[in-house]
């Protein structure tokens, strides 16, 4: 019998803890109460009439303690269930935490290695570039040696430019002096504005070469322009408003208005001379195509004076 107790207050040991975690609210100060309540007497007659008390709880007991047993086996194992997939859930949502973790290191490690390589790109490019710029600055280098070498001759060749072109304007002057009279108060004024500026202070020196040039141009012009224009000439005391042609420099001619006299510059004795009414016609047309009233493939019958100086004769 006290080995029998002894179980049963081990099997109460083990299974109470079961009871308890199952929500059994069986105390541990009870089951003791009830197992110090069996009384154990070498008396027959004691254990006799204590054994089918002793009978009803062992069943009692028994019953107790196997279904503590079982909801403690179930709850026990519910729980550790339960404990395993939160453990499973916990780990799966840790591994997703570091694959996000991951895959974010790799976009960042991808996005640091293009950039890596857009930085080569360009070093590469600036390699280049420095290199082109490193060739023009030596030849900028060696234009700055040669432009120092000219700056130091512009205060000479400013001293000589302005006499030039003072000699310049002057024999432009008595070029026309002596050339034919085409427009030739015009071509005069032009000279007297180019004296004026040679003696402005304000003019810088190119300012002043580049109106002579543009003066010499213009002359030029003349030599190969047919022009027709009005102009005034003064015949027998009498001035007169005429129709003027010159073909270059070789002939220069005029009509009066109403057709009636026509004449051309005698260049041997700088002075106007009548042309007989043969010429009315073909200077008449020849100032039509002039200006630009009949074709200019029309044969023109002009005089023309001879290259005989001192004689002049015409065609007919």
């Amino acid at each position: 019998m006290m080995n029998m107790s002894s179980n049963i207050k081990k099997f109460f040991f083990v299974s109470v803890p079961f009871v308890y975690r199952g929500m059994h609210k069986i105390h541990y100060r009870s089951l003791y109460a009830i197992l110090d309540g069996i009384k154990f007497n070498n008396s027959k007659k004691a254990v006799g009439r204590r054994m089918n008390k002793h009978r009803v709880r062992t069943v009692v007991l028994s019953a107790v303690a196997a279904t503590s047993l079982l909801w403690g086996a179930a709850s026990a194992g519910a729980t550790d269930l339960k404990e395993v997939l939160e453990v499973g859930i916990k780990v799966n949502q840790l591994a997703q935490q570091s694959q996000k973790k991951i895959d974010k290191t790799v976009d960042q490690t991808d996005k640091i290695i293009g950039d890596y390589k857009g930085v080569l790109r360009t070093i590469e490019g600036l390699r280049v570039y420095n290199a082109q710029l490193q060739r023009q600055i030596d030849l900028q280098v060696v234009e700055m040696g040669k432009l120092s070498k000219s700056i130091k001759g512009v205060t000479y060749v400013k001293r000589q430019i302005t006499p030039l072109m003072m000699n310049m304007v002057k024999a432009l002057g008595e070029f026309i002096d002596n050339d034919l009279p085409i427009k030739r108060e015009e071509r005069k004024a032009g000279i007297e504005r180019l004296n004026e500026l040679m003696l402005n202070p304000n003019v810088d020196a190119s300012e002043k070469f580049r109106s002579v040039f543009e003066l010499y141009q213009i002359e030029s012009e003349y030599g190969r322009a047919v022009q027709a224009y009005t102009d005034k000439v003064t015949l027998g005391g009498n001035e007169l408003e005429v129709d003027m042609l010159h073909i270059g420099r070789i002939a220069l001619v005029y009509q009066t208005r109403d057709g009636e006299q026509s004449g051309m510059w005698d260049q041997a004795s700088q002075s106007w001379v009548p042309l007989d009414d043969s010429y009315r016609k073909p200077i008449k047309l020849a100032l039509a195509v002039a200006q630009k009233k009949a074709a200019a493939d029309t044969l023109l019958r002009l005089p023309i004076p001879a290259p005989i100086p001192g004689k002049m004769e015409t065609a007919k």
